[in-house]
């Protein structure tokens, strides 16, 4: 007698345990170590010595099947995997971001012109400290053009103060309302009104940034909200937050002491989600910054709006495919540091499931491949 996982269910091993990822579902069960040597031995079709309990439990549950002879499962993925595009084929972009500003007004505590590690800073506003020339109106539309010849399916369009040149930023909204799947763009809650609102169409998305919890709850419009907030002040807010993170507003961590991030953030729940897509993508590419493109307001290329320092070229007087035309190039390196090259994340059972910011990492251990901002030991199967 034999026992196979369905073709929808992965049997993933770390190093001391091991999970099942049903792909149909979106579940994820985890084993032991005893159950864990017994999933692998039944994926290497040798036969079942013992009436397990385990297997009939996972057939009950339509996870796997018994089997008279050796069987062949042919398993489900999502299209056809691959690092590397074959030579001549278009990049798999999928999103940019657009920082088609960098003026602010403001001067607040949480923005990258001071250096300030965040969680979701990707996401919110920022300005940086780039005096360079911006890239003019035309460059933007022609870039836009360049992104939808490339695949790209969905941008944002970010940066300082967007509101401060407002028609500048209309008119990139409306030149680009019909050539993405989703738009979205962040403003600051200071900076919204109703007029703003009014011009926008019901395609774009719009990211609201704010300090203030009570601005995001009470917001008048249906929009997502960004949070910014220290570790600290969050855990003496978790309830209020709680209770309205069913309200589309996402929790941004900004702290001076990385050591104080680590400690605080190591509280919260894995975050793991799982689907047959993402899966198939785990496998090749980075969850977060895999197929993806930022280009600052003066025409640098850069992996994610928080890793400033690697730069990949610059597109003010060039196409952007131009970025691509290296198979072997940067942008590759990025998009193919999956969390099988992650120094602890090689070793986990989850690590196909599990979501990574591979900015906020490399700006606390000062390595692109360093991790600490997770609670689970790998090497012992344990949760912190």
């Amino acid at each position: 007698m034999y026992f196979r996982l369905n073709p929808e269910c992965h049997f993933i091993k770390g190093e001391v345990r091991g999970a099942i990822y049903d792909l149909i579902d979106g579940k994820i069960c985890s084993l032991d170590q005893k159950e864990t040597k017994l999933i692998a031995s039944c994926e290497n079709n040798e036969p079942i010595c013992d009436d397990e309990d385990l297997l009939r439990n996972l057939r009950d549950v339509h996870v796997g099947n018994m089997y008279n002879n050796k069987v062949y499962i042919k398993k489900l993925y999502f299209g056809s995997p691959s690092l590397i595009s074959p030579e001549g084929s278009p990049p798999e972009l999928q999103r940019a971001y657009l920082e088609i500003n960098n003026s602010c007004n403001r001067n607040c505590w949480f923005c990258g012109y001071y250096g300030i590690k965040r969680s979701m800073g990707c996401m919110g506003c920022n300005k940086w400290k780039d005096n360079n020339e911006s890239l003019t109106l035309k460059r933007w539309e022609k870039l836009l053009e360049e992104l939808n010849d490339l695949g790209c399916k969905e941008i944002f369009l970010k940066g300082g103060d967007l509101t401060l040149s407002w028609n500048n930023t209309k008119s990139i909204l409306d030149y680009a309302k019909d050539m993405f799947d989703t738009i979205y763009i962040t403003l600051h809650k200071l900076s919204l009104s109703d007029s703003i609102v009014n011009d926008l169409d019901d395609k774009i998305n719009i990211i609201i940034q704010s300090e203030n919890l009570n601005e995001l709850s009470s917001r008048s419009h249906a929009y997502a909200g960004l949070l910014t907030i220290k570790p600290e002040d969050w855990r003496n807010n978790k309830d209020a937050i709680g209770n309205v993170a069913n309200k589309d507003i996402m929790v941004d961590f900004v702290i001076d002491d990385a050591n104080q991030l680590v400690n605080n953030i190591k509280t919260m729940p894995k975050n793991m989600s799982l689907d047959v897509q993402k899966f198939t993508n785990s496998l090749k590419y980075h969850p977060c910054i895999g197929h993806t493109i930022t280009i600052t307001h003066s025409g640098d290329t850069i992996p994610c709006p928080m890793m400033r320092t690697h730069k990949l070229g610059n597109i003010k007087d060039k196409e952007l495919y131009t970025i691509f035309e290296n198979a072997n190039g940067d942008i590759y390196k990025f998009w193919g540091l999956n969390l099988n090259n992650i120094e602890k994340c090689k070793v986990c059972e989850y690590r196909y499931a599990c979501n990574d910011c591979r900015a906020l990492e490399e700006s606390l251990t000062g390595r692109l491949d360093g991790k600490v901002l997770c609670g689970y030991n790998p090497k012992n199967g344990e949760w912190r």
